[in-house]
C-alpha cells in the first residue's frame, strides 16, 4: 500500500483481520458496555465470540455502544501522519446509526488546520456491517493497485450507491431493545418461527419478507441478492455472522450454486458494534460492483 495514502476506517465494517493486516488498513474502534460503567473498545478488549457469549448467557444485559470521538480520530490521524501519511480515505458507519461520521469530521477539520500539507476525504458508507465492509475492500483494493487520490474518492462515491446489505436476524428483540427495529417493526407479533430478511437503506433498517424458518430465511436472503447482481464476477461479496459459522458456510456455498459463482467470498465475525443491535445468530451479507 502506498505510505502516503492512508485508508482509515471506523469499526462498524469488522473488516476481516487478516485483511486489514495485509492491506495496513487503520481501524478506529467502538466502545460498549454492559453494565453502563465498565466500558470497552471493540476488538481491542473483548473478542467476538466473548462477547456474543456474554449476551447468551446474560440476556438482561442488553449492551450500549457509543461512537469514536474526536480525540480517537485525531491520534489515529497524527500517527499516520509521523509516518508519512499525507492523504487519507476515511470511511465510516451511516450517520443515521451512529454519531462516528460527525466525529471523524470534527476531527478532519481540526487536522487539517494543523497540518496544512494533508488532505482528508471522510466519507459515509450509508450502512454499516458487511455492507460497509465490501465497500472498504473495494477501497483497500484501489490503493493498493495505485489508483490516483482524486479517482478513488470518485470511484466510492459511485459504489456507495449500489451497496446492498442484507441480513437475517433470529429475534427482533435486540433490535427493538436498541432502538434500531426502524421499518422492521412491521415483523413483531408474528409467529415465533417468522425469520425476518431485512435490509439497509440509507442507512435505515428496511424490511424486505418474513419467513418461516432460519434455512427458509438464509436461502430466501441469496436469492434477493443474485437477483439484484447483474455480473456477479465483477462484484465485492462478504458474509458476516453472530457465532453462525455454519449458516455462513451453508450461504457461501448456495450462493455460489445458485449465482455460478467461483470468486472469492470474504467472511468474518459480525461486529459488535452492529451485532449488540441485532444479537446472536444474525447472519447477513454484503456486496457491491467492483468498477475498476
Amino acid at each position: 500500500m502506498s505510505k502516503t495514502i492512508c485508508q482509515v476506517v471506523d469499526s462498524s465494517g469488522n473488516l476481516p483481520r487478516e485483511f486489514i493486516k495485509q492491506y495496513n488498513i487503520i481501524e478506529v474502534p467502538f466502545y460498549f458496555t454492559f453494565d453502563n460503567t465498565n466500558y470497552y473498545c471493540e476488538n481491542v478488549n473483548y473478542t467476538i465470540t466473548e462477547f456474543y457469549k456474554h449476551m447468551v448467557e446474560y440476556p438482561d444485559e442488553v449492551p450500549k455502544t457509543s461512537a469514536p470521538n474526536i480525540l480517537d480520530w485525531l491520534t489515529v490521524f497524527e500517527e499516520q501522519y509521523a509516518g508519512g501519511a499525507k492523504k487519507y480515505i476515511v470511511t465510516t458507519i451511516s450517520p443515521k446509526l451512529s454519531s462516528s461520521f460527525q466525529t471523524a469530521i470534527s476531527a478532519k477539520k481540526i487536522f487539517e488546520e494543523r497540518n496544512k500539507d494533508v488532505e482528508i476525504k471522510v466519507i459515509s458508507s450509508d450502512t454499516c456491517a458487511c455492507g460497509q465492509a465490501a465497500l472498504e475492500i473495494g477501497i483497500a483494493k484501489m490503493i493498493d493497485s495505485g489508483i490516483d487520490y482524486v479517482d478513488i474518492v470518485e470511484i466510492i462515491h459511485k459504489m456507495i450507491s449500489n451497496i446492498s446489505t442484507l441480513f437475517v436476524v433470529n429475534s427482533l428483540t435486540y433490535m427493538k431493545a436498541g432502538g434500531r427495529i426502524g421499518g422492521a417493526a412491521a415483523f413483531l407479533g408474528k409467529l415465533i418461527n417468522i425469520k425476518p430478511l431485512c435490509e439497509f437503506i440509507d442507512g435505515m433498517v428496511h424490511p424486505i419478507k418474513a419467513i418461516r424458518g432460519r434455512k427458509n430465511s438464509l436461502k430466501t436472503m441469496i436469492d434477493v441478492a443474485v437477483s439484484r447482481i447483474i455480473d456477479i464476477n465483477k462484484m465485492i461479496i462478504i458474509i458476516q455472522h453472530a457465532e453462525c459459522q455454519e449458516d455462513a458456510d451453508y450461504i457461501c456455498n448456495y450462493l455460489k450454486e445458485k449465482g455460478n459463482y467461483s470468486g472469492h467470498v470474504f467472511n468474518s465475525g459480525l461486529g459488535i458494534i452492529v451485532g449488540a443491535h441485532s444479537g446472536p445468530g444474525t447472519i447477513g451479507i454484503g456486496f457491491v460492483e467492483y468498477p475498476v
